[in-house]
């Protein structure tokens, strides 16, 4: 209650002092000619203003436009396939301003922003952080069933994957609570701690996917020592004329690897100061299937052989949804929004243990939202964001269970999540933003199977930004203090035939704290060039599972203890990471290279550990803490030696140690490199940016293993694709064919928890048609 009483105050106290200088804001206008090399207008560029989430695109004439606008610095970005991508910073002061752009034609694909590392978006020239992005069109291309699959091929990216319908992402070797998931301002809360549960984050209507690599608790608190992963919807688009502006989508699509099928509907409408977008998508899988035949894998115990085929009990079914209202005036910008995601997996577990096992999960997520963009002055922009989360996830043993509502595991989490930023500008160079955030949680757990007990927990934040833009450099520090709040509810773990309790787990309370910062450096000699380093300190406290779990874990058939179940009188730490990152961005004329290294060391590092004892048949892990670290690299190469050619390399590497044991850790992803050939024309009659592609995953084997973990051979995955763009209702169409593991390849990845018994995916074949439109 006393960190909920602190937070409204700075809230109240930022409002107040500020709030009589809002109601004389001028509001403006922005427009704009947007042309090709040769001067000729440019229709159906993206053009968006990021920092008050608004979106239009060019007309015939290559014009745009946005109304009632106020004064202020904003960040505007102008994207279009086949084309360069571009950002512009502009001092929008009084009256109409005008913008013209020119973009040259390109294949080459590059961030060209980074709101992700920052409070602001910033030109990616000035950014002290590793950041890459998936742009929509490329989300169109790649989009699989799980956001962790989708984005997998990144570099500094994998999946931990339990089949194609949960996935995991992992960031630099960290994974589960060590990488944030945030959609569109919001932290995705869904019991992350678990080897076997996913974010539940829809990818359709995304305007773009940005990865952060490294330490963010500057921005955005505990957890995210290994990264962030911010997933950004579509703007609402708001009318510049008298009538409104209808606009949406239709997404069709199919792949042959699991016969899944999926489709998403999505339809808007704006007037000058009003938005409304709804979206409602379902998906649909069968089993998966592997290539036919036998293949030989490792395991602890030895070399197994194991037999391809259809994976039984591997589908997954999911509905989503979700509407966003928004107001834009000369006050600023007001959005509500609301996220539904149901999802019924299946899980395929050994067979020769259980041949008919067929245990399964139902997973509801549901967030409300409130975010806003003020412009109280020139130089003071105030953004709050709220959002209320309610996820409840039930895991039954069997098809029949869950018919009949028999749970093994049912946890029932609320999350109210509050910050609020205060931007200001001190002096021309000089910019930043002070706040604070606010976070609190509920968990029950209710069925008969407890991996944590019910407790509510409060976290509070503080933070101070500053950033100096000079020509050549930009330069940038923050610090951050939170601090969270534990309160342990009494929990029943365990009961006897009659239902009296034989395992009680007391009241008590915990407490964290942290002091965590960055520093960092971006320098630019010349336009085309930028050399960046940072150095900064990330924190996560230790979850509820990793301090109470006391149990058989179905998820990773262990019998794992926790820190206080092992010793109810230990004081356990966060982890502390301090990391160390720099890197090149190049981007001239033909070519493209980003390149960077980094190693992160991360104090009082969680795992569990074994015993080599064995409870209730399961061996015996307990939680525990030492120093680990993490070091490597990241690349991506583009070259474009024609007009219609581009080729691509990537890749990246990281090693990690267990300071304690001198072993690597467990699910340390393999080296990866990934090699790409693709021919693209702007135009081929009415069709827009036919292209045709070739690429090659290259993976190594990985023999750096944990003692219990089985080790896994090296493989080459070829994949083919063929699309193109066509004009369709005043918006740019798409049809994407493509072959995954072209040549049906007998593999198992590392990262795959059905390793030990289970190929990965074979050949598949996959379709998709995406259809925006608007009137």
């Amino acid at each position: 209650m006393r960190n909920l009483i602190l937070f409204k105050i700075i809230l109240l106290f930022a409002i107040h002092s500020l709030y009589p200088q809002t109601s004389f804001v001028e509001s403006n206008k922005i427009k704009g000619r947007v042309t090709d090399e040769k001067n000729k207008p440019i229709e159906f560029v993206s053009v968006t203003i990021q920092d008050l989430g608004l979106s239009t695109s060019t007309d015939q004439k290559g014009n745009y436009a946005f109304q009632n606008i106020p004064k202020g610095n904003y960040l505007l970005t102008f994207k279009r396939s086949g084309y360069e991508s571009k950002s512009l910073e502009l001092n929008l002061t009084t009256g109409d301003t005008l913008y013209n752009i020119s973009l040259g034609e390109s294949l080459i694909e590059t961030p060209v922003i980074d709101v992700t590392g920052s409070f602001n978006g910033i030109d990616i020239s000035k950014s002290t952080f590793s950041v890459t992005e998936l742009s929509s069109r490329s989300i169109t291309k790649n989009r699989s069933q799980t956001l962790a699959e989708t984005i997998q091929n990144i570099p500094g990216i994998s999946n931990v994957s339990t089949g194609t319908g949960i996935g995991k992402p992992v960031i630099r070797g960290l994974t589960s609570q060590s990488v944030l998931i945030i959609h569109d301002g919001v932290k995705h809360e869904s019991q992350q701690w678990g080897d076997e549960h996913g974010p539940e984050i829809s990818l359709f209507d995304l305007d773009r996917i940005e990865i952060l690599r490294g330490p963010a608790s500057l921005i955005y608190g505990a957890d995210g020592i290994g990264g962030v992963i911010n997933v950004i919807s579509k703007p609402l688009e708001f009318s510049i004329k008298q009538k409104p502006v209808y606009y949406g989508g239709i997404v069709l699509g199919g792949f042959s690897g699991d016969d899944q099928l999926f489709s998403n509907a999505t339809l808007g409408v704006g007037t000058k100061n009003f938005g409304l977008k709804g979206h409602f998508g379902y998906r649909k899988t069968q089993d998966v299937k592997t290539p036919n035949g036998i293949f030989d894998v490792h395991t602890p115990s030895g070399t197994r052989t194991i037999t391809g085929g259809k994976l039984f009990n591997s589908g997954a079914e999911e509905i989503q949804g979700g509407a966003n209202l928004g107001f834009n005036g000369k006050f600023g910008v007001l959005s509500f929004g609301f996220e539904t995601f149901a999802r019924e997996i299946k899980i395929h577990e050994d067979p020769e243990e259980d041949p008919d096992a067929a245990p399964n999960q139902k997973i509801n997520t549901n967030q409300f939202s409130f975010a806003g963009s003020f412009n109280l002055t020139g130089k003071f922009k105030l953004e709050p964001v709220v959002s209320y989360q309610l996820q409840t996830r039930k895991e039954f043993e069997s098809a029949q269970d869950k018919d009949e509502n028999i749970e093994a595991l049912h946890l029932d989490l609320k999350t109210f999540d509050g910050s609020v930023k205060l931007h200001h500008t001190i002096a021309k160079n000089i910019s930043g933003t002070f706040g604070g955030s606010f976070t609190n949680q509920k968990n029950q757990t209710l069925a008969e199977e407890k991996l944590i007990p019910n407790y509510n927990a409060n976290t509070l934040g503080i933070f101070l930004l500053e950033k100096l833009n000079a020509k050549h450099f930009t330069f940038f520090a923050g610090a951050r203090f939170d601090t969270k709040k534990l309160e342990i509810k009494e929990t029943v773990f365990e009961t006897d035939s009659l239902g009296n309790p034989l395992k009680i787990l007391l009241p008590q309370s915990l407490t964290f704290d942290a002091f965590t910062g960055s520093v960092g450096l971006a320098y630019s000699p010349q336009s085309y060039l930028s050399i960046y380093a940072n150095l900064g300190r990330g924190w996560r406290p230790p979850s509820e599972f990793e301090l109470f779990v006391d149990g058989v874990h179905e998820g990773t058939q262990r019998f794992e203890r926790g820190i206080k179940t092992l010793d109810s009188l230990a004081e356990p730490k966060p982890e502390a990471s301090i990391n160390i990152d720099a890197g090149v961005r190049l981007s001239h004329k033909s070519l493209s290279v980003q390149l960077s290294v980094f190693r992160n060391q991360v104090d009082n590092f969680i795992y569990p550990s074994p015993t080599g004892d064995t409870l209730e048949g399961h061996p015996v892990f307990n939680m525990t803490q030492a120093q680990s670290s993490f070091v490597g690299y990241e690349y991506t190469v583009q070259f474009q030696p024609m007009k219609w050619l581009v080729l691509s390399a990537s890749g990246d590497f990281v090693k990690t140690k267990n300071e304690a044991t001198g072993n690597s850790l467990p699910f340390t992803p393999p080296m990866k490199n990934i090699f790409e050939l693709k021919l693209q024309k702007t135009q081929m009659g009415k069709l827009l940016n036919p292209y045709i592609k070739f690429g090659a995953k290259v993976v190594s084997a990985q023999s750096q293993t944990d003692p219990l973990e089985s080790k896994t051979d090296g493989y080459t995955l070829l994949n083919a694709g063929v699309g193109f763009d066509f004009v369709f209702a005043k918006s740019v169409a798409s049809v994407d064919f493509s072959v995954d593991n072209l040549a049906d390849t007998k593999y198992v990845d590392h990262l795959s928890r059905y390793k030990g018994y289970a190929m990965n995916p074979g050949r598949s074949f996959n379709l998709q048609l995406s259809v925006p439109f608007k009137f």
